[in-house]
């Protein structure tokens, strides 16, 4: 199949208009509706329903079926370009969580791009739910997690565990170590860590009425921490670096969360001219929590 045409079909899904694509990829309507012609005819099904006067397209059930198919495509033939000029060079596609990219392996990142020459790493952030369905379809190559899916076509490996603790400003009273039970849950700023820790907050709330306030990144959080009696629960390894680059205090729990557990996950079945390049990477990522694991947790 032809890349432009799985190109175009891919914009079309996306943007369920022949106009929008043209615009997208700077090509006329009339060549949009060539492309996606000749892709239907080549693989004998249509795939968009043709319906006069309106702005918008649907894909017919095949359609939309064959979106996953093009994906895998373009992804396996942009392997095949890399393979076609590839050495001894490695690349990777991580995927990671926010609280792990940022707090944990930008070490790791920065240690591949300073001293290694035969890698090269693209680094992107994500859910760990997307980042599992990104690795099912080999639109990455290894992904950093916090909890288990079941992907049948996919292994997870815990790799440390760490505890959890409590964060404020040092404008603030907090003692050494607080108890659950005694923090206003009005002046939470809320951060998901998982169901585990879902369950336990959970539980630490049935019997008050709370209105927390929520984020979903660590630069998010650490502009809020600076505010006087305000808290929020985080792993250390968060916890550290935002006290090392900003003005917070650093509580124990008692009756803590669970840990959070940190977890690699891979393909099964990799495309095999990654297969060497994840050795490779296992081999330093190996490397890397051996030596710097215990002064980020």
């Amino acid at each position: 199949m032809d890349y432009t045409n799985i190109e175009t079909f891919l914009v079309i899904a996306e943007t369920r208009s022949l106009s929008k694509t043209a615009e997208m990829l700077f090509l006329t309507q009339s060549t949009i509706s060539y492309r996606l012609k000749s892709l239907e005819d080549e693989i004998g099904c249509e795939l968009v329903h043709r319906e006069q006067g309106k702005g918008f397209i649907t894909l017919t059930n095949r359609g939309e079926e064959f979106i996953t198919i093009a994906e895998r495509w373009k992804s396996l033939y942009k392997h095949t370009e890399i393979w076609k000029t590839q050495n001894t060079f490695y690349e990777l596609n991580i995927g990671g969580v926010d609280s792990l990219n940022t707090n944990v392996f930008y070490k790791l990142y920065r240690k591949i791009l300073k001293s290694d020459t035969r890698m090269a790493v693209k680094v992107s952030t994500h859910w760990t739910v997307t980042i599992y369905k990104m690795l099912d379809n080999l639109e990455i190559d290894v992904g950093f997690v916090l909890w288990e899916l079941p992907y049948k076509n996919i292994t997870c490996t815990p790799l440390f565990s760490e505890r959890m603790v409590l964060i404020s400003s040092r404008n603030s009273n907090f003692p050494e170590m607080v108890n659950p039970t005694d923090l206003d849950p009005d002046k939470e700023i809320f951060m998901y860590h998982g169901p585990k820790f879902q369950t336990w907050h959970d539980n630490l709330l049935k019997n008050k009425s709370a209105k927390f306030s929520t984020v979903d990144t660590v630069s998010l959080l650490s502009s809020f921490m600076d505010i006087p009696d305000f808290w929020s629960i985080v792993p250390i390894s968060v916890a550290k670096k935002l006290y090392k680059n900003g003005d917070i205090v650093i509580s124990e729990i008692a009756d803590p969360p669970p840990e959070r557990v940190c977890y690699q996950i891979t393909n099964k079945n990799p495309i095999p001219l990654k297969a060497e390049a994840l050795n490779y990477f296992n081999n330093i990522l190996k490397s890397f929590l051996e030596e710097n694991l215990s002064s980020l947790i």
